[in-house]
């Protein structure tokens, strides 16, 4: 049996077969592994496409939320610009700088009073923030846009509540006491739709004058001027920072 086997390694050695068997073997083996790596990368591939999809949806409905934010912020300074041109035509009649003008008085007295705080549409990035899917943002400068941008309506919303506090302080609780607001604001929206005002009993000349003789009142309409100029100025900052991220997502999105 030895000499057997000794023939057959001779036999394979001469041939060479050995070495014929084991770089085939080698060449399985590493086309094995080209394999996988391939069927890695293509995996990996795959995941990335779905990932960077993912990603351009979240841009495209941040960079809706923003277009939003624009729209509203406009409409916010026009606002407080029609709030600071009511409180100057009040200061100019607590000052005597203009003939007192009933209706006037309480149509720009109502115009400052009724305002609303700025509502942010930002959905999409707190949807990001809580499901923790902030990092699918590759681009930085992006994601702290979007952060500086949560600071800068935060500072506009310190503001608004500084505002809400004076009015409630000086303004409300005053013109409440004094005034018939139920009239009044009827006589208000007649003004507001060009109507022919029908009452003009309604506004109280006793009213007007008590509010003219209200040192807190005046000083409620004088911060009221000064909030409504600092938002004016935050309002138009926030709308050149929003352009600014606009760009810079349209630009990722190409």
């Amino acid at each position: 049996m030895l000499p057997l086997f000794r023939r057959i390694r001779k036999n394979l050695a001469d041939e060479n077969q050995f070495l014929k068997y084991s770089r085939y073997a080698v060449g399985e083996i590493v086309l094995v592994v080209i394999g996988i790596l391939i069927a890695l990368q293509i995996n990996n591939w795959n995941e990335d496409q779905k990932s960077r999809k993912k990603e351009l949806t979240y841009l495209e409905n941040i960079r809706a939320d923003l277009l939003m934010n624009i729209d509203e912020l406009n409409t916010f300074i026009d606002s407080r610009n029609s709030c600071i041109a009511s409180c100057d035509v009040l200061l100019d009649f607590y000052n005597e700088n203009k003939e007192l003008d009933l209706q006037d008085f309480n149509s720009n007295a109502l115009n400052v009073m009724i305002w609303f705080p700025f509502i942010q549409h930002d959905n999409t990035y707190q949807e990001l923030l809580n499901s923790g899917n902030l990092a699918m943002i590759s681009n930085k400068y992006i994601k702290t846009g979007m952060q500086d941008m949560q600071v800068g309506f935060s500072n506009v919303a310190f503001i608004e509540g500084e505002m809400q506090q004076d009015y409630e302080s000086y303004l409300y609780d005053n013109y409440f006491n004094i005034a018939d607001l139920d009239a009044n604001f009827k006589v208000y929206q007649a003004h507001l739709e060009n109507k022919q005002n029908t009452d003009p009993g309604s506004i109280s000349s006793d009213e007007v004058q008590t509010l003219l003789q209200n040192m807190a009142f005046k000083n409620g309409i004088t911060l009221a001027k000064y909030n409504s100029d600092l938002l004016v100025t935050e309002y138009q900052k926030m709308i050149e920072t929003t352009r600014e991220l606009i760009a810079m997502i349209d630009m990722e999105i190409e």
